[in-house]
């Protein structure tokens, strides 16, 4: 361990420590504030899934800046790459973000570490106050800081495309705050529904046209299986890149068909979700599609040493799980007691 690893992780024990005598204060008086008030919250069960994924999100994302290589190479590996090809407007803003990074790695690494586990807890413990929703705004900010600096722009401008996470992790993380910061009435008066419906329909359009756009380069006849088989040669157990071998293998023989397949894969989700929305066979699609993607394009996003988060894959698999819950009898039935208290608030 260097030098700057070592000051890194001494700084982050210290801050831990605060950081848990700070959660559990906060946990005691959050649980003695519902004790003495016997009112349930009046948002969906949807609203409170989607909730808690994104803190958990948040919270993974700021543990795996923790990794040793993040302090040494995060601005040479993971900030330089964007800067080749972008707009130049994008370009300047890498940039200044890799000049500010250099001036000490080891406190904004520190900082980038626990905004991100910060924001997390604030969604997972504020429940429905004010911790949350300061939470949330955070999420909104930090995001957006993120999806341009960080991932310019989930990469619509080169080399676009489902498979490697665009529009971005951090604009979707976005979305969702935004989602979570509507009122209670949002999400029980169908408006939250039609959004995720019109969302979805947007992200698998966006898609096929980044697919089949010659200047994001994936009708090259290589460039495909290359993309697929650098992802397989990241450090990860064999059971998780050998698949990926297999699928650079196949994507190798045909390479322009199965640029096409994909096209027409996420062209037919966007009329899906434009036509038949509440269908189970478009929520059972897209958790297919988005399911064999996540693995067998974004490779999960944390592996390797050097991932931020676990890429599009994990937010959009849990955007439909919420969808689902909107719908009754799409999934699963909700049970009586959420529809007798959803009426309840309606009518009143």
């Amino acid at each position: 361990m260097n030098f700057f690893q070592s000051e890194f992780y001494g700084l982050f024990a210290a801050i831990s420590i605060v950081t848990l005598v700070t959660v559990v204060i906060l946990r005691r008086n959050s649980e003695s504030t519902v004790t003495s008030s016997s009112c349930r919250s009046p948002l969906s069960p949807a609203h409170e899934w989607l909730a808690r994924l994104l803190g958990g999100l948040w919270v993974l994302d700021g543990l795996l800046q923790t990794q040793p290589s993040m302090i040494d190479h995060f601005a040479n590996n993971i900030l330089n790459p964007l800067v080749s090809a972008e707009p130049i407007f994008l370009k300047v803003i890498v940039i200044w973000g890799i000049k500010l990074w250099s001036l000490n790695p080891v406190l904004w690494d520190e900082f980038a570490t626990w905004i991100q586990i910060g924001i997390g807890l604030a969604i997972l413990l504020g429940r429905s106050g004010r911790t949350r929703r300061m939470g949330l705004y955070l999420s909104l900010v930090w995001g957006l800081i993120v999806w341009i600096s960080g991932e310019a722009l989930g990469s619509i401008f080169v080399h676009g495309s489902w498979l490697v996470g665009s529009p971005g992790s951090a604009f979707l993380y976005a979305l969702a705050a935004i989602s979570l910061l509507q009122p209670a009435r949002f999400w029980i008066s169908g408006r939250a529904r039609r959004a995720f419906q019109w969302s979805f329909a947007a992200l698998w359009f966006l898609s096929a046209f980044l697919q089949v756009l010659p200047s994001s380069g994936w009708w090259n006849p290589s460039t495909l299986s290359a993309y697929v088989e650098s992802m397989a040669e990241m450090a990860q157990p064999g059971f998780l890149s050998a698949p990926l071998y297999i699928w650079a293998h196949v994507l190798n023989i045909h390479p322009l068909l199965w640029n096409a397949v994909l096209t027409m894969v996420f062209t037919a989700l966007g009329v899906l979700w434009l036509a038949k929305p509440r269908a189970p066979m478009t929520w059972w699609l897209t958790v297919f599609v988005a399911v064999a993607t996540w693995w067998l394009g974004q490779d999960f996003g944390v592996l390797g040493g050097m991932g931020t988060d676990p890429n599009s894959g994990a937010i959009v698999l849990g955007g439909l799980i919420a969808y689902a819950r909107l719908v009754p009898g799409m999934v699963w039935q909700q049970d009586h007691s959420s529809k007798s208290q959803h009426k309840t608030m309606l009518s009143g």
